[in-house]
C-alpha cells in the first residue's frame, strides 16, 4: 500500500492559508533528490546578512503536485550551525527519497513553459 505523498495539517475553519502572522499551515511533500545537496550561502532575513542555506532540487512523487516536476528548496540555517547543515547536505545523495516539511509562506512558483500570455482588460 502506497501513503500519499502529500499531508497536510487541518487548520480551523477561521485560518488563512496564506495568513504571514500565527502559526502558519504546514504540509508535506515527498520526492527523490535529483543532485546531491549542497551548502550554500545565500543573503537572507530583512537585513540581508549572509547564512547557509542547504539547496536541494526534488522530483515529486505524487501525482496532485505534479510528478515530472522539480521543485527547488531551501533550509535556512544560522551561521553557528553551519557544521549541521554540511552534515546534513554530506547525507543526502542524488536518489534518496525524502519529505520536505514547509509552508505556503515565501513560496514562488515559476512557470517556464508559458505558451501564451494575454492582457486582460
Amino acid at each position: 500500500m502506497t501513503a500519499g505523498a502529500v499531508q497536510t495539517s487541518a487548520p480551523c475553519a477561521a485560518v488563512d492559508l496564506f495568513d504571514t502572522e500565527g502559526e502558519p499551515l504546514c504540509f508535506d511533500l515527498d520526492g527523490v533528490l535529483l543532485q546531491d545537496a549542497q551548502v550554500r550561502t545565500a543573503l537572507v532575513g530583512e537585513h540581508k546578512r549572509p547564512a547557509p542555506v542547504l539547496w536541494l532540487e526534488v522530483r515529486p512523487v505524487h501525482a496532485l503536485v505534479g510528478s515530472g516536476r522539480t521543485i527547488h528548496v531551501e533550509q535556512i540555517y544560522s551561521e553557528a550551525s553551519r557544521k549541521q547543515a554540511e552534515h546534513k547536505a554530506a547525507s543526502l545523495k542524488k536518489g534518496a527519497r525524502v519529505r520536505i516539511t514547509t509552508t505556503f509562506h515565501g513560496m514562488r512558483t515559476i512557470l517556464p513553459d508559458v505558451q501564451a500570455v494575454a492582457l486582460l482588460a
